[in-house]
C-alpha cells in the first residue's frame, strides 16, 4: 500500500459508539468523495476539516480526501490555543494570510495556496438535553465561529458534513493518486504571521511519508478495543495513533474528552465527557485512549467512581502510560 486509502482500515472495523461497520463506513467515504467532486474539487486541492469528535463522518471525510488526492489542511493545537499576551489568535492570523494571498499571489507550485475547501459540523449541539442550545460553534468563546467567518472569499468553498446526505454511496475514483502526492499540510506556523507583509507556508507531508512514519508505531497497537478521542487537528496524531488504530483495532469508540476552556458554562461539559469516558472504558474494557497531556490524564483518574478492571494504555501524545486499576 503506497497511498492512504480505505484498504488500510481493518476490514473487521466496527465503530461501537455509532454502530457502524466497515461496509457502512465505506459508503460514507464514497458520499464524501461525491460531495467534494460535485463542488468542483480536483486533485491537489486542500481541505480544512472543522470538527471536535472522531466520529465516523470525520473518519470518512479524511479518507475521502486522501483517496482523491486532496490534502488535509490541519489547524493543530498551537493555532487553536487561547490568545496570549502579544500573540495573535489563529483567526486573526488567518485574516492576515488571506490578505497576503489576495494581494500578492494566487498559487504556489501551480496549485491553490489557500485551502480550497472547508467542511465542518460546528452546527451540531454539544448535548441536545444538557447544552441549553450551546452548539460547537459557540465553544471556546466563539473561536470556531470566528474562524469560519474568515472563510468568505472566492478562494474557499465552505461545506457542512450533513451535505453528504443526498450523495451517492457508490465509489468513484476519477484519477490516480500517487505516493508523492501531499496528504497533510500542517499550518502551525501560521501564528508567525503578525502583519500582511509576513510570508508563510505550511509543512507538507506526502502519502509515502505519512505511511512510513505510521509503520514505526504499528507494532505497539495490539489492543482490539481502542478509543479515537482526538481529531487530526490535535497532537499531530495521524501517524502514531489515528492510522494505527484504524489499521489494527476491530472495536473503535468515540470518547472525546472536552478540555476546559472559555465560557464558564463550558466547564460542566468537561466533567460530563470525562465521566462518560471513564464509564465507557470500565464497562466496555476499552484498552487504549489518547489524551492531551498529563493534567488531562490526572483529572480523568481523579474523577473515577470505580477502578478499571483491565489494563488501559493512555497515550499522552506519543508518551504511553499503562493503567491497571
Amino acid at each position: 500500500m503506497t497511498t492512504i486509502t480505505r484498504e488500510l482500515i481493518n476490514p473487521n472495523f466496527y465503530h461501537v459508539t455509532e454502530n457502524v461497520d466497515y461496509k457502512t463506513l465505506c459508503k460514507k467515504i464514497n458520499k464524501f468523495k461525491h460531495l467534494f467532486l460535485s463542488k468542483g474539487a480536483t486533485k491537489e486541492d486542500n481541505i480544512g476539516v472543522g470538527t471536535l469528535t472522531a466520529d465516523t463522518d470525520t473518519i470518512a471525510c479524511y479518507f475521502a480526501a486522501w483517496e482523491l488526492g486532496i490534502s488535509l489542511f490541519l489547524a493543530n493545537d498551537g493555532t487553536l490555543a487561547k490568545e496570549t499576551s502579544g500573540e495573535l489568535m489563529y483567526s486573526d492570523s488567518l485574516a492576515h494570510m488571506n490578505k497576503v494571498i489576495s494581494e500578492n499571489f494566487t498559487n504556489y507550485n501551480n496549485r491553490t495556496f489557500l485551502s480550497s475547501f472547508v467542511i465542518h459540523d460546528m452546527y451540531r449541539p454539544i448535548d441536545s438535553n444538557k447544552s441549553g442550545g450551546l452548539t460547537r460553534m459557540d465553544l471556546k468563546d466563539g473561536l470556531y465561529r470566528k474562524i469560519l467567518e474568515k472563510y468568505g472569499d472566492d478562494n474557499t468553498t465552505v461545506l457542512e458534513m450533513r451535505d453528504i446526505v443526498p450523495m451517492s454511496g457508490t465509489d468513484i475514483q476519477p484519477w490516480t493518486v500517487d505516493e508523492n502526492d501531499i496528504a497533510i499540510e500542517d499550518m502551525n506556523n501560521i501564528l508567525k504571521i503578525k502583519k500582511t507583509t509576513d510570508f508563510w507556508l505550511p509543512r507538507q507531508s506526502t502519502h509515502k511519508e505519512v505511511l512510513e512514519s505510521t509503520k514505526r508505531y504499528l507494532s505497539n497497537f495490539t489492543q482490539d478495543k481502542v478509543a479515537l478521542s482526538k481529531t487530526l487537528n490535535h497532537l499531530n496524531c495521524v501517524d502514531y495513533y489515528f492510522l494505527p488504530t484504524l489499521m489494527t483495532a476491530s472495536k473503535v469508540y468515540d470518547i472525546t474528552i472536552m478540555e476546559e476552556y472559555g465560557q464558564e458554562k463550558e466547564k460542566v461539559f468537561m466533567d460530563i465527557t470525562v465521566d462518560y469516558g471513564n464509564k465507557i472504558i470500565h464497562d466496555n474494557k476499552v484498552e487504549r485512549m489518547l489524551l492531551g497531556n498529563r493534567e488531562n490524564y490526572e483529572y480523568m483518574q481523579n474523577r473515577k467512581t470505580q477502578p478499571y478492571t483491565h489494563e488501559v494504555i493512555f497515550n499522552l501524545g506519543k508518551e504511553e502510560i499503562v493503567k491497571t486499576y
